[in-house]
């Protein structure tokens, strides 16, 4: 829908002028999902409206509701995901309900957003897409965010106060796997506690340093299992890791941070190729800029990327 629809002008306006959109993810709705009871129960309340109108019905699907909370019409989103299929749908509405245009009640704004976090602590911003250029899973980069602690930070510069050039050191398994669990493309799976590393190695080696900062440079792989669906079907991501950390040892704080992914898969039936970039973002404003995953369109600038890293180092 993003990728199609959902990034088309027409549709767009149509929405911000006669609408009120709004997405729900169903992993907050099941049992255990963090929405509220009373969200659970207007979910519920439109899917019945829906079977008793012989609408179509399902948790895929886009719903229209009247200003009172009726349903007025639905429609699969292998159907809503055609632009013109979709407008139609909207017009209609617009039409039949006689909906006069307005400004966006809410400010348009990132759906994506750092999480907040101590100070202290630093936030990783990570990237994703699938590499084959097949499907609506390749059109857009799936994106989290990783909050490492001040302890993490010091796993990751090897809790030491003086580092020499050349000194190396494994970053402790606990912070590795706190980066690496979400090295995955778009799936539809993202309950990362569901993920199981088969093996998993991140290493850092000093670079140089100017008596109070430190640049490492990151080596590292890992085999994960990782399923598409929630259901377990074998898949497992498998990748090698570049990048760099910059760091003060006086304090053990990591200061920049840049990775990629130099080379992955998800290994099923067929490879799936995917590109993973990671940023950094500290609490206190301080930001260090990142390529974006490559894409075919973006090979380019990958490959300058990583010539950055291997010129840096």
């Amino acid at each position: 829908m993003r990728a199609g629809p959902l990034s088309n002008k027409k549709v767009i306006d149509l929405l911000n002028r006669y609408f009120v959109p709004v997405y729900t993810a169903n992993e907050d709705y099941s049992a255990k999902g963090r929405a509220s009871k009373e969200e659970k129960a207007e979910r519920e309340r439109i899917f019945k409206a829906g079977y008793a109108a012989k609408k179509s019905v399902g948790t895929v699907h886009v719903y229209v509701v009247a200003p009172n909370g009726d349903l007025v019409d639905s429609m699969h989103v292998a159907e809503a995901a055609k632009p013109a299929k979709l407008i139609a749908l909207l017009e209609k509405t617009v039409a039949d309900l006689k909906v006069a245009g307005g400004e966006p009640v809410v400010k348009i704004h990132p759906q994506s957003e750092r999480p907040a976090c101590e100070a202290d602590c630093l936030t990783l911003h990570l990237t994703a897409r699938s590499l084959d250029g097949k499907g609506a899973w390749s059109e857009f980069p799936g994106e989290n965010w990783i909050v490492l602690s001040p302890a993490d930070q010091q796993q990751l510069t090897g809790k030491r106060e003086k580092v020499q050039v050349d000194d190396t050191w494994e970053v402790g398994p606990e912070t590795s796997q706190k980066i690496l669990t979400y090295f995955y493309p778009a799936t539809e799976n993202n309950d990362v506690s569901k993920n199981h590393f088969l093996d998993q190695k991140l290493r850092a080696t000093a670079v140089s340093s100017d008596g109070k900062s430190v640049r490492a440079r990151l080596n590292g792989n890992f085999r994960m299992e990782h399923s598409f669906y929630h259901k377990p079907d074998g898949k497992i991501a498998e990748g090698s890791v570049i990048g760099f950390a910059d760091f003060t040892p006086e304090n053990g704080r990591v200061t920049g941070f840049r990775s990629a992914i130099r080379r992955a898969t998800v290994v099923a039936r067929l490879p799936l190729p995917y590109g993973r970039s990671i940023d950094t973002l500290r609490c206190r404003c301080r930001t260090i800029t990142c390529f974006g995953a490559p894409r075919w369109s973006q090979r380019s600038a990958a490959s300058e990327f990583f010539r950055q890293i291997s010129s840096s180092l």
